[in-house]
């Protein structure tokens, strides 16, 4: 009998080991976020005072509590192969050399460069660039077109994101960036891909599938590029600064790895 205990308590002893990570969870901002400047994206916000006194102040109040939170490494919307065209837009703004307001205009560098300036943070390029295949869906719809059951009446169902947001030159940066970043406001950005895209196609077809699993891939790359260039013993901090989109789905793959621990941005943004 003694022997049978000794065996149950050296496995229960031997899993609590394993459930337990040898080094404190790396802390994770997810900087969802809308493209200040030019952009490909079908849904776009205005931005039209981005150079004024108020948000550049702003600006400057989010950089100094990013920088003041400790991050030491931003991983920002830019391929990676951009990396060596990034560090020389970094060294340009250093020295008060980039003076393009069209270039100027990034996201990235509005809040990222800012805050490297304070705390010397790392700017790394992790993104993994591919078109969404919109022609499958419309190749689907054309052909389709003079169908007259619907298949999946599911799909029908009453669009649920309907609340108003507050707009952007209402409030405050900090501000509506913890709006766009919300539950709600993520639940929305992902219904096309977990509900809409996934009506298209029927029995063995499966178009509206793999468009969804078009943009899981990319997002799933963009968190492995991430992966590759975390340093677990060091890395305190990391800022995510990516669409809005790519953050929502971003957000579970940190959620249940056991080395990353997401912050609010209610706690950052204070």
């Amino acid at each position: 009998m003694r022997k049978v205990y000794f065996i149950f308590f050296s496995l229960l002893a031997t899993f609590s080991t394993f459930g337990q990570t040898e080094n404190p969870k790396v802390k994770v901002i997810l900087l969802g976020t809308f493209h200040y400047g030019a952009t490909s994206d079908r849904g776009k916000t205005s931005f039209p005072d981005l150079f004024s006194v108020k948000r550049q102040s702003e600006l400057e109040s989010m950089a100094k509590n990013l920088a003041r939170f400790g991050v030491n490494k931003f991983f920002l919307e830019r391929p990676v192969k951009g990396q060596s065209k990034q560090d020389s837009l970094f060294e340009k703004y250093k020295n008060k050399a980039l003076t393009d307001t069209v270039v100027l205009r990034e996201e990235g560098i509005q809040i990222a460069f800012r805050t490297a300036l304070l705390n010397n943070a790392k700017l790394i390029a992790s993104d993994s660039r591919q078109e969404l295949p919109y022609s499958l869906i419309e190749e689907y719809e054309k052909a389709h077109q003079n169908d007259t059951t619907n298949s999946y009446p599911f799909f029908d169902i009453k669009y649920p994101f309907t609340k108003k947001q507050e707009k952007l030159k209402d409030l405050t940066l900090p501000q509506y960036y913890i709006q766009l970043n919300n539950a709600y406001n993520r639940q929305a950005h992902m219904f096309d891909y977990l509900h809409y895209a996934l009506g298209y196609g029927k029995d063995s077809s499966y178009v509206g599938e793999s468009f969804a699993l078009s943009w899981y891939d990319r997002n799933l790359k963009i968190f492995t590029n991430i992966i590759r260039n975390i340093d677990i013993k060091n890395d305190k901090v990391i800022v995510v600064l990516y669409g809005s989109a790519h953050t929502a789905l971003i957000r579970h793959l940190f959620e249940d790895h056991p080395y990353f621990e997401i912050v609010e941005l209610s706690d950052v943004f204070k």
